[in-house]
């Protein structure tokens, strides 16, 4: 004889079990850094910070050039990036080395590049 029972709490344990209760966060997307993101960084004190903390693979350009552009103006490589204060910046977002060259002319950094808005 079957127990009813049995089977019945045995399936809600296991589906209490499953769940682990906790919103999931929406991903975010990978080659942009919005302003909303950015208050959550409050110990970013630089451009350089920011990225080190929220997306540490724009970092490594494979022995490739990574070009910085604030507002549209080359600023020079990644060392920058330290040059540039966190209050100041509205969004970032990663460019690859394509989308640098057709935005900003082949010289664009080889490895991709940071485009950096301000407020």
């Amino acid at each position: 004889m079957i127990n009813y029972k049995i089977i019945l709490i045995s399936f809600i344990f296991i589906i209490s079990c499953a769940s682990n209760g906790g919103e999931r966060r929406p991903s975010r997307p990978r080659n942009f850094i919005s302003q909303e993101e950015l208050k959550e960084i409050p110990s970013a004190l630089t451009a350089a910070d920011i990225i080190s903390i929220a997306r540490p693979g724009w970092l490594r350009g494979k022995g490739l050039t990574i070009s910085v552009y604030l507002n549209g103006v080359q600023m020079g490589g990644i060392e920058q990036l330290d040059n540039i204060p966190s209050l100041s910046i509205k969004e970032l977002k990663w460019l690859s080395s394509s989308e640098s060259a057709i935005l900003y002319g082949t010289g664009a950094g080889m490895g991709g590049a940071i485009d950096i808005k301000t407020r």
